[in-house]
Parts: structure tokens; sequence; C-alpha cells
């Protein structure tokens, strides 16, 4: 049968929890490949400088968005908020899913959902304090003091060091990325819903970083990359319910 709803209930949950862990290989297999090819394409291009160039006004010896209040007050501090905003809202079925009273939203899948809100964010801050890399309007190539550097190569020890990688603004819309796990239960529908918000929204986020000259692209591609990464090794952690489920505008295969 091809509907996991069609078979006895014990049967039907095995094949579940079967491809729930299918969807999780593939998806660590995929995050994997993403990973080599983001240090292919960085570490071998000059993409990062070139588009950053694009945005700089050499005249000006600034990005001319930099400081640009719609950019400044509005979509770099006034979304983040909004997004931490909503993170506090989101909060609140995380909790009655966690008492048991979302059939859409398992016990497991509302604590990797809050977990995950709260733990991408922090989780890329401690990075970027680790890492060791400048934004672009730090880097000599704009008008700063740092070189532009790769991310495999040890970052300087004689100068002050870089805490923007990665993209700190961006994580703060891919933290919904998390959403596009815990939400499988509810169907494939609401899965991918998920998914395409929080990867809209962490763009748009980054793009506008982007302007600024606070991160090169792949500071944000990276982001999106680790909240993703996260959300899936939370899920792993946590036995999350991964099995697609009937949805309300019809029925859902298990994989």
């Amino acid at each position: 049968m091809d509907n996991a709803t069609s078979l006895p209930l014990p049967l039907a949950g095995v094949l579940e929890r079967h491809a729930g862990r299918r969807w999780l290989l593939a998806q660590a297999l995929l995050l994997a490949l993403l990973a080599v090819l983001l240090l292919a394409v960085f570490e071998n291009t000059g993409l990062d400088l070139a588009l950053s160039q694009a945005l700089f006004d050499p005249a000006l010896g600034d990005f001319p968005m930099h400081h640009h209040w719609l950019f400044e007050r509005v979509l770099h501090h006034g979304m983040k908020y909004a997004s931490y905003a909503l993170v506090c809202i989101a909060l609140v079925p995380c909790w009655l899913g966690w008492k048991g009273e979302l059939d859409w939203l398992p016990r497991r899948n509302a604590l990797l959902a809050a977990l995950g809100m709260v733990l991408i964010p922090i989780g890329v801050s401690l990075l970027k304090s680790l890492t060791n890399r400048h934004c672009p309007w730090d880097v000599l190539e704009f008008g700063g003091y740092a070189p532009y550097l790769g991310l495999l190569v040890p970052g300087p020890t004689d100068i002050k060091a870089g805490a923007c990688f990665p993209a700190g603004h961006a994580a703060a819309g891919f933290l919904w990325l998390v959403w596009g796990v815990a939400l499988r239960p509810a169907g494939r529908t609401w899965s991918r819903l998920a998914l395409a918000l929080g990867l809209f929204f962490g763009a748009g986020l980054g793009v506008v970083r982007l302007f600024q000259g606070a991160h090169f692209l792949s500071h944000v591609l990276w982001s999106a990359w680790f909240a993703w990464a996260l959300s899936l090794a939370l899920a792993a952690l946590l036995g999350a319910d991964l099995g697609l489920r009937p949805g309300r505008g019809g029925q859902e295969r298990v994989a």
C-alpha cells in the first residue's frame, strides 16, 4: 500500500519513522555537498570581493547604504527585533505542543522548534566570536585595516579580531528554517512553506547587510547552512517525528 494511513497503526508508525530517518540522512548528505560547493566557490574565486566592490562607492569611500535610515533603522534593527518578537509569539504553540494539545506539532517537535529558534542565533553569535573574519567595511579593499581571507586561511593575530562570520543578522531570519523540520507531521505543504519563508526572510536580511558592507555573500550563505544543519542535528538528538502526516488538503506519503 502507498499510504501509511491505510496500514495498521503500529506498522504505519514504523514506516513513518523509517521514512523520517531516510529523509534525515538525505538532508545530511545534501548539507555535506553544499559545504563542499561553498568551499570550492568562495575559496577559489573572488566572488565575495567582486560583489562587495559592486556595492562600494570609491568616491564616497564607503558603502552608500551603510548609514541609510531605511537600511539601518528599519531593515537592520527593525526587522531583526520584529523577528525576535515573532519568536516570542511562536513559543506559544511550542508550549501547547509540548503539553500535547496540538496534533500537528508533537511534543518533541515542539521542543525542536523552540530550541532551534533560540539556539540558531546564539550559535551564530558564538561562531562569530571564534572565526576571526572581518566585515567588508573592515577589509583593506574598502578602506579598512584587515586583509580579506578565505575561510580556511588562519586569521591574523596582530590586528583587531573580526567578528563577522557567519552573518548574524541573516540568522534572525534563517532561524525560522527549523519549522521546516518541526512541521513535517503537519504535512508536506506546511513544511515546505516554512522552509520557503525562512529562506526568504533570512536571505532578505542578509541582502540588507550586503548592501551596507556588513557581510560578504559567503557569510550569509554559511549562516543559512548552519541554521539548517543545527535544525537537523537537534531533530536527530531529540528523536523528533519526521514522518509526513495527512494534511488538510489531502493525503501525504510518508517519504
